[in-house]
Formats: C-alpha cells, sequence, structure tokens
C-alpha cells in the first residue's frame, strides 16, 4: 500500500502523464510534446497524483494576458481511483494555488460527449457560459464550432 501524494510537476513527469491520458476517454489525448511544455514550464500550476506510479494530474496556468483568469487544460485520474475523490482533491489543489497568485477565475472547456466531466464540474460550482451560437449536448448547452468547423465545445467558469 503507497500514500498518495499530491506535488507540483517536474519535467520528467511528462511521459507518465502521457501515458496515463491514454487511459482518460474521452478526454482529449495530446502529443507527448504538450504534455512536456505544461511540466516545463507551467509546473507551479500543473500536479501530478502519485501512489505506485501516477494517479491522476491537473494541467493549468495563469493567463498571461489577464492574469486574474486560470485555465484548466487536462484533469485526468486513473481508472483505479475514479470515485475516490481524487478529482476533487487535485482541481482543489489548482484553485487553491492560483487563487493565491491573484486568480479570480477559473476557466476550461470539455466535449459535450464527455458527461463525466460536465457532471463533475457543475458538482465543483462551474457554470457553463454560452456565448454565440449554441447547439443541444445533453444537460447544458455547447458553443458550436468554439474550437474550429464541427468542434463544438462546454464552456465553463468558476469564481473563486
Amino acid at each position: 500500500m503507497y500514500e498518495l501524494i499530491i506535488r507540483n510537476v517536474r519535467e520528467d513527469d511528462f511521459l507518465a502523464i502521457a501515458e496515463l491520458a491514454e487511459k482518460c476517454p474521452p478526454m482529449v489525448t495530446e502529443r507527448n510534446s504538450i504534455y512536456h511544455i505544461f511540466t516545463r514550464f507551467f509546473s507551479e500550476t500543473s500536479f501530478i497524483a502519485e501512489d505506485d506510479g501516477a494517479a491522476g494530474f491537473i494541467l493549468g496556468f495563469i493567463s498571461q494576458s489577464d492574469p486574474s483568469e486560470a485555465y484548466i487544460h487536462l484533469l485526468c485520474t486513473a481508472p483505479s481511483h475514479r470515485g475516490t475523490g481524487l478529482a476533487d482533491e487535485l482541481l482543489q489543489t489548482f484553485i487553491d494555488t492560483v487563487k493565491s497568485r491573484g486568480a479570480g477565475k477559473v476557466l476550461l472547456i470539455t466535449k459535450p460527449v464527455n458527461q463525466r466531466a460536465i457532471r463533475f464540474y457543475l458538482r465543483n460550482g462551474f457554470e457553463h457560459v454560452e456565448s454565440g451560437r449554441m447547439v443541444e449536448s445533453g444537460p447544458v448547452r455547447a458553443i458550436a464550432d468554439y474550437n474550429g468547423p464541427g468542434e463544438d465545445m462546454v464552456l465553463f467558469r468558476r469564481f473563486i
């Protein structure tokens, strides 16, 4: 039995994060270089949970153009750690960190098909944001073509 710890990511965590991300559909998986960018340049606002290896991660940053805003790029927990509260802990760690650095709002997007993520963020105080042309996508509506043609996304925000 290992004790679960949450810590800031280190640059050499990027491959473990990439491997874990593959186990988190329907979450978007990225090229390894994207995970490497987060572990190298956004380590103060990105976190990994470990016990016997990577159990979860959250990758995010504070906006350079508006430091009152923070953004969550990805949040993932290993299948073996789902339903344990780990995702809540990772989210709270991120929120506490960016709030202590002056952010007052957290933004993120998710695909409309990721109903687990939508329920998670609604349960954790996020509200979906409607802007422009909206499309029906389940419990909340998505912004049409948010990430380009045919790439509808649900935009969430939470004031902290």
